[in-house]
């Protein structure tokens, strides 16, 4: 008996894991942020990008401000080639706008419908996940408006297996 219960518990649990990754198309209410804005592209990304995620949790911290979610990057033009340079926001979520931002600023990410899955693993492997979903968006007839977002659930620098990648596709 204990091992037709510890079966179903395990089922359960694989079942329950498919479903909280599973594509869905959704709508994302408004969002005030801390953010920093800067042209990358995919090739230069880490680069350019620095130590800007580490910067702006300190800068939220150094102003008191209540952080209300993890890190969303918001991408606009990004077209899969790794030279074409495209419009990165990095986003801190916060409760309130208040404070001298310095080289930060505050602002509202707007609602959106999405499609959005979860990516486990490595962020190497993301374009596995996005053609994906480009894939599910093209068999559905949803026209994406250039812009995604990346919001990082889990960050595990020393087992990439463990990160948990939000992806947003953007539609119209």
């Amino acid at each position: 008996m204990k091992q037709i219960t510890l079966s179903i518990f395990v089922l359960t649990v694989l079942l329950t894991s498919q479903q909280i990754f599973a594509m869905e198309r959704k709508k994302v209410e408004k969002t005030n942020v801390l953010m920093y804005s800067l042209t990358s592209t995919l090739k230069t990304i880490a680069d350019d990008c620095g130590q800007v995620s580490m910067d702006i949790e300190a800068k939220a911290k150094e102003l008191g401000l209540e952080i209300t979610g993890p890190q969303i990057w918001s991408y606009h033009g990004v077209d899969g080639n790794p030279n074409t340079r495209f419009k990165l926001d990095i986003c801190l979520p916060v409760k309130e706008i208040k404070g001298e931002p310095g080289i930060f600023k505050f602002t509202q990410l707007p609602e959106i419908n999405c499609l959005s899955e979860i990516h486990k693993g490595p962020w190497n492997q993301l374009s596995n996940t996005y053609m994906r979903m480009f894939g599910e968006m093209s068999r559905k007839g949803m026209v994406p408006n250039g812009a995604n977002r990346e919001i990082y659930l889990n960050c595990d620098f020393e087992d990439e297996g463990n990160n948990l990648t939000e992806i947003q596709i953007e539609i119209q």
